[in-house]
């Protein structure tokens, strides 16, 4: 109670808009997409990371433990890429452009010792897309990967479990350290302050059996439902 004034404080995980991811995916220009994406990745496996360029969202511990990865199971070269899209800071956030170049540099580390004739192991994209086009990435990725060192919720864990096909779903690796790993609970959690372990939980993801994926998923999946932005937004006027 302040000054005769009572003041509440609540937890309200965000919910999924379940019908705009729908929506995005039957859209004309994102089927497109992802048959240009089938072409383009010819079979191999997509790892996706789609974040804004933050020091909290541990990009470059990310690119590190895929260049662990990389290193320690040799049988998943040419096999797999990685493709991260990082949306870039404001121009004028300068504090930023030290990290941009740490990436920027690992990045081309990577490409330069692992790429080989038709595979490049690290495509890195840095902009901001539309939804459309995300949704095509989201739909195609085997695996999506997200392991910031801290956020409150992240939104794009779930984006990413509601675009997927239930029949044979990708697999969602999160950062134990990320608010929605509380009620993703069927994530493959990584510690991403360990790069060893957070690509034996890639390596883990990548091989997991279809009805493992499946489980998985419609556990998340079921999650979603339940917790979605209606539910959200009750939430606050029943609190």
């Amino acid at each position: 109670d302040v000054g005769g004034r009572g003041v509440r404080l609540g937890a309200h995980p965000v919910g999924l808009d379940m019908n705009r991811v729908r929506e995005a995916l039957g859209a004309p220009e994102t089927q497109r997409r992802m048959e240009q994406l089938r072409g383009h990745l010819k079979g191999q496996r997509m790892i996706l990371s789609v974040e804004r360029l933050d020091y909290t969202k541990g990009t470059l511990e990310k690119l590190q433990a895929y260049e662990r990865m990389l290193e320690e199971y040799p049988e998943l070269r040419g096999k797999v890429t990685l493709v991260c899209i990082c949306v870039p800071a404001a121009a004028e956030m300068t504090v930023y452009d030290e990290l941009q170049e740490q990436i920027e540099q690992t990045a081309g580390r990577i490409n330069g010792q692992w790429a080989q004739v038709g595979w490049t192991p690290l495509q890195f994209f840095f902009r901001s897309l539309p939804f459309a086009e995300v949704a095509a990435y989201y739909a195609m990725a085997d695996v999506m990967w997200i392991t910031p060192l801290r956020d409150g919720l992240n939104l794009v864990a779930k984006e990413y479990i509601a675009a997927q096909d239930p029949e044979d779903p990708g697999v969602l690796v999160l950062s134990r350290f990320a608010g929605a790993a509380a009620q993703m609970q069927a994530a493959v959690q990584v510690n991403p302050y360990d790069p060893g372990g957070t690509a034996s939980g890639l390596y883990q993801a990548l091989h997991m059996s279809r009805r493992e994926r499946r489980d998985r998923h419609q556990e998340l999946l079921r999650g979603l439902r339940e917790q979605d932005v209606h539910w959200w937004a009750q939430a606050f006027e029943q609190a």
